[in-house]
């Protein structure tokens, strides 16, 4: 039989009992979240005027011939980008870019394009975390535009020379070996120097993927001045693939140069290019990987040729962009020298929104970055920014 036992309190517990239960009874359950709410709100407006928000969308009808496709129907997208700068303090800033992209009844996607610290002062830049970047003037080794750079990139200088680098992983490679899972990475490293004048500059980039599939070894040259009252820019590279590159086409060297005069008269603006790209100059980050079904590039991969454009201003907020060259690649499908052509035509309704039509034909390149096949595009476009 069990004995039930009288439990006995000493008299302060009852007495410190008696103090806490209204307090208990008579809270709010919601007031340290209020509160803490209300903090945030306040130091978020004390800190807007450090903040800077903006954006751009764009909704694209296109409809496209290629030969790795076969389109019956046309595609229906939108592009969507949101930018945050904020100012830490006097030194460090922090911005992000937020990308989405729909291409309709097929991928739809949001992700983080930037995302970034920059450390500014008189004589130094440095930024840190994922951000586009460029190297070379223009881009033939060293461009980081269409795939943003991870790691670091380091700028300086003053009137008389530029010192500027980079570090950027590329991609982390685990690989089983035995019962150990050994991880690498394709790590690539950027240096440049340049020598500004007063009516031109003189710079050099060297690039190198140390190991791994994406490994090689990449050198150019640029010139940018005044020629005829207009800019030329100018860039000659020199690649090599390293020994593991995935490129099936090994070969101890491919040059490739491009040039770009522009020239503004009136409410033109004219442009001449010329380009020579080797069998094999595939350089991993160039703007010869960008996609050209977007930007409407009137030269290609392993090809040379000649070309040039214009843009102008046309009555009641119209204007037009067109370029056109020749292009000429051995060993293809085609003999003879190609007609490669982008317009667009847009009706501006304001500094901020446009609609825009246009018309591609060119080339692009396959995995190998030797063959070429001929693409046709054709889009309506609505953009804004905000």
């Amino acid at each position: 039989m069990l004995r039930l036992t009288k439990l006995k309190f000493p008299r302060w517990y009852l007495f410190i009992f008696s103090l806490v239960l209204p307090g208990i009874l008579w809270a709010h359950p919601a007031q340290g979240a209020d509160e803490n709410l209300t903090k945030r709100l306040s130091n978020l407006e004390s800190r807007w005027g450090h903040l800077q928000l903006g954006g751009e969308f764009s909704l694209l009808a296109d409809y496209k011939q290629r030969t790795f496709e076969k389109y019956q129907t046309p595609d229906f997208k939108n592009y969507l980008n949101i930018y945050l700068d904020a100012q830490i303090d006097r030194n460090f800033y922090f911005y992000l870019l937020l990308s989405h992209y729909n291409n309709y009844g097929y991928l739809n996607q949001l992700y983080i394009n930037e995302a970034a610290v920059r450390y500014r002062s008189p004589q130094l830049l440095v930024d840190v975390g994922q951000f586009k970047f460029t190297l070379d003037p223009l881009g033939l080794i060293a461009d980081h535009g269409a795939s943003p750079l991870q790691g670091i990139a380091i700028q300086t200088g003053n009137d008389e020379v530029y010192l500027g680098g980079y570090y950027s992983r590329l991609f982390l490679n685990p690989i089983l070996e035995e019962e150990q899972i050994m991880v690498g990475s394709d790590d690539q490293f950027g240096l440049r120097i340049a020598f500004p004048k007063p009516n031109h500059m003189l710079g050099m980039t060297f690039v190198t993927t140390p190991a791994g599939d994406l490994s090689e070894t990449a050198f150019g040259i640029d010139l940018i001045t005044n020629v005829a009252g207009g800019a030329l820019q100018t860039e000659v590279a020199w690649y090599k693939p390293g020994t593991d590159n995935f490129q099936t086409y090994k070969h101890d060297g491919a040059f490739g140069s491009l040039a770009t005069w522009n020239k503004n008269v009136e409410a033109t603006t004219y442009t001449l290019n010329a380009w020579y790209f080797d069998k094999g100059f595939a350089p991993i980050s160039s703007v010869l990987n960008d996609s050209f079904l977007e930007k409407g590039e009137i030269y290609a991969n392993n090809s040379y040729g000649i070309g040039g454009g214009l843009q102008r201003k046309l009555n009641n907020n119209w204007d037009t962009t067109v370029k056109t060259g020749v292009l000429f690649s051995p060993e293809q499908t085609f003999s003879s020298p190609q007609i490669t052509f982008s317009g667009r035509l847009r009706k501006n309704f304001s500094l901020a929104t446009n609609l825009e039509f246009g018309f591609d034909s060119g080339f692009e390149a396959d995995v190998d970055k030797i063959n070429l096949h001929r693409y046709n595009r054709l889009l309506v476009q609505f953009n804004t920014v905000f």
